[in-house]
């Protein structure tokens, strides 16, 4: 890894199918946990690259949506209405640096993303 990359990135080169980790960046936008959990499942046994940038589409869904219920939960003390925006826009850039490393052929893992698929 050089010094000026992401520590949450890497590049791979041989083997990444960086359209099917496009095209389920894309599909988080309608579906947050779904349609990536589908796409790794079909797509799991392909290649190593492919399954560990699914595998975090998929930790990235599940942890932001937990991040959701979460902040719907704390309405009743009125800091979820301050909380719950705040997350879903970070949900959205951080599909659109999502889209914008795959396409460079990086595996990206967005930030506060728990490993619940290992």
């Amino acid at each position: 890894m050089e010094n000026n990359e992401q520590p949450h990135s890497n590049i791979v080169s041989n083997g990444f199918d960086k359209t099917i980790v496009i095209i389920t960046y894309v599909l988080m936008f309608f579906t947050a946990v779904i349609g990536p959990l589908i796409v790794w499942v079909i797509k799991k046994d392909d290649d190593p690259a492919t399954e560990a940038a699914l595998r975090n589409l998929v930790n990235f869904g599940i942890s932001y949506t937990i991040y959701l219920i979460i902040a719907g939960l704390t309405t009743i003390i009125l800091i979820g209405y301050l909380l719950t925006p705040i997350i879903t826009v970070a949900f959205y850039i951080f599909i659109i640096i999502g889209i914008v490393k795959s396409s460079d052929g990086e595996i990206y893992k967005a930030p506060f993303t728990i490993d619940f698929i290992k």
